[in-house]
């Protein structure tokens, strides 16, 4: 099962910008692209991750323990290689200071979720990965944790965007 759905919402920050006279109205309108893209990615991980908890036996577990440790190294690693340079939407933003924290937060964001996208992609079919937490752990919580990172980064993304909307049109 490949998670196509993360490429293709991440796309937006691969797109061209093309400045307009209204500057503030077209970074206003770009954040809220950005902010609308986070909250579906959110979506699209938590429905993946509900998918993986499945009935295990114990050989299932002890073939899946280094898989399920890969991904939660790649969530506790989240500093992927995206940099706002690689993409004209965050350049364009972050020309104005006024939504470098927007900026920086959306960035964030998305290096968590494009970290997690190979590993979910790699180990979605074998849902006993999630399940090969430890004997002794509950796979569920791995999940809230996951979900709540994921939640947490939102949240951050959410605060900055009502920031950006709240900024007059003057400088």
């Amino acid at each position: 099962m490949e998670l196509s759905g993360i490429s293709a919402l991440s796309a937006i920050l691969k797109r061209p910008v093309e400045p307009r006279n209204d500057a503030l109205a077209q970074r206003r309108e770009l954040s809220a692209e950005l902010q609308t893209s986070c909250q579906q990615l959110v979506i699209l991980l938590k429905d993946s991750f509900y998918r993986f908890v499945p009935q295990m036996s114990e050989a299932d577990f002890q073939f899946s323990e280094k898989k399920i440790m890969d991904l939660k190294a790649d969530c506790q690693h989240a500093d992927g290689p995206l940099q706002e340079d690689d993409s004209p939407i965050l350049r364009h933003l972050s020309i104005d200071m006024r939504f470098k924290d927007f900026v920086q937060s959306t960035l964030d964001f998305y290096k968590l979720a494009q970290r997690l996208k190979p590993t979910l992609n790699e180990y979605v079919p074998d849902a006993a990965a999630l399940q090969a937490l430890s004997k002794s752990e509950d796979p569920t919580k791995f999940i809230r944790v996951l979900q709540g990172e994921m939640e947490n980064r939102l949240d951050r993304v959410n605060q900055e965007y009502m920031k950006v909307m709240a900024l007059k049109f003057s400088w």
